[in-house]
């Protein structure tokens, strides 16, 4: 699915994409993902740089404090503009990835 059906699919159970807000957080998503999906699944949550290259926003417009980046990772430039997770990988991709990232980790509206 691409990054804005996913977006679409938690807005539909009334929740969101996760954000990933800490490194505690983070941890806490990759191991959920890693028990349910195991380490080869990617997963959408929230956050973006299609706006503006380099300046990683959530879906509301909020700036982005913490993302965990794996590696040189963001290293897609403007053909990658999306946060993936993939086991421990925290990872940019193209949000019309629909064919690479099977699944999108909501988060309940608080």
């Amino acid at each position: 699915m691409t990054q804005s059906t996913a977006q679409a699919n938690c807005h539909a159970i009334g929740g969101r994409l996760a954000l990933v807000s800490s490194a505690q957080k983070l941890d806490a998503i990759q191991a959920f993902i890693l028990s349910k999906l195991g380490p080869k699944s990617d997963v959408w949550v929230d956050g973006s740089d299609a706006a503006i290259e380099g300046a990683w926003r959530t879906s509301t417009g909020d700036i982005i404090r913490y993302i965990g980046w794996t590696g040189v990772e963001p290293n897609g430039g403007t053909s990658e503009n999306c946060i993936t997770l993939r086991g421990k990988e925290v990872k940019d991709e193209g949000c019309d990835r629909g064919n690479k990232v099977i699944a999108a980790l909501c988060e309940p509206v608080i």
